[in-house]
């Protein structure tokens, strides 16, 4: 490991995905950036896989019996009462999991985060289509779309001078300043929203355009979505979120020689095209878990938005 690289990687949550998207990670993410990469899990999910034996950090926390013993042992303000809000969105369900380990690993490793100009810190699930931009601005860059009434916290890119504003999600939901304003709703990329117009970096935040894609495998346990799309010509891969699968590989048309393209990615063009046929055809394919936004025709799998006839995508919560 080289401590004077331009940029660490940071994986946070369960090591999802499986390995054809771990792969993706190093050939569009890691490699062409000559990033060093950190891992951060639960001593419950320590392995032999590729990541475990390519990565040049390894933050991992002991498991606890209930994330929120985490809290309580940090913690002693309003924390309980604001993610017990968010109760059936998401929130209390995957963000007491998310915010515990952006908490942990800001607390323990922040002399190696300094080392770095830029931080990437994103999860194991997503799975690259293209190139990862090489960044030189003071900015937060966050992926477009996947905003869900917020701003997508899937992926982020900062500057290591803006970590403490960062990770710090916990200290602000354990304010009396943060119960005042709980988003309308209150799942993770709102209160994500927040969390960044609270310190500040809702102001560098810059969006480009979307690279990934979050995978599952078949039966792979989530705290949250269940995925429902497999992608044709592979053994498990499946897919969590339309959208924002024909957003990434669009960009990888747009940005790279379309033959060489096809070539390299046969198998997720392919099944973009699938998805944009099913798209055109949306009201004659009927599936309890699929609706078509009645704004702009995206489509997707939530059941809680589908009364709304609007999907998030689409809303704007200004």
């Amino acid at each position: 490991m080289n401590l004077n690289k331009k940029y660490l990687v940071v994986l946070a949550g369960s090591p999802r995905g499986g390995e054809k998207t771990w792969n993706s990670l190093f050939k569009y993410v890691v490699n062409p950036l000559n990033a060093d990469l950190a891992i951060c899990t639960t001593d419950n999910f320590i392995s032999k896989n590729i990541l475990f034996q390519k990565a040049n950090f390894h933050w991992i926390m002991e498991n606890p019996d209930n994330f929120e013993d985490y809290y309580s042992n940090f913690f002693k303000g309003t924390w309980r009462e604001y993610l017990e809000k968010g109760k059936g969105l998401g929130l209390f369900e995957s963000g007491l999991i998310h915010f515990a380990l952006k908490d942990f690993v800001y607390k323990n490793y922040k002399e190696i985060l300094e080392k770095y100009e830029y931080i990437i810190y994103t999860r194991f699930d997503q799975y690259y289509v293209d190139y990862h931009p090489d960044l030189n601005e003071d900015k937060v860059f966050i992926p477009k779309g996947e905003d869900y009434f917020g701003i997508c916290d899937r992926h982020v890119v900062i500057r290591s001078t803006d970590a403490q504003k960062y990770f710090s999600i916990i200290n602000y939901i354990d304010s009396n300043d943060a119960l005042l304003e709980v988003p309308a709703y209150p799942n993770c990329e709102s209160v994500y929203k927040k969390h960044l117009q609270n310190s500040g970096l809702i102001n560098k935040v810059e969006r480009f355009d979307r690279i990934s894609f979050t995978s599952s495998l078949r039966n792979e346990p989530t705290n949250w979505r269940v995925p429902s799309y497999k992608i044709f010509f592979t053994k498990n891969l499946m897919i969590k979120y339309p959208d924002e699968f024909l957003a990434a590989i669009k960009t990888g048309l747009k940005n790279n020689n379309k033959i060489t393209y096809l070539l390299e990615n046969l198998v997720v063009v392919i099944y973009s095209y699938y998805l944009l046929f099913r798209k055109f055809f949306g009201d004659l394919i009927k599936e309890d878990k699929n609706f078509i936004c009645d704004e702009h025709g995206h489509l997707f799998l939530s059941e809680r938005y589908k009364d709304l006839k609007i999907c998030p995508e689409c809303s704007n919560n200004e």
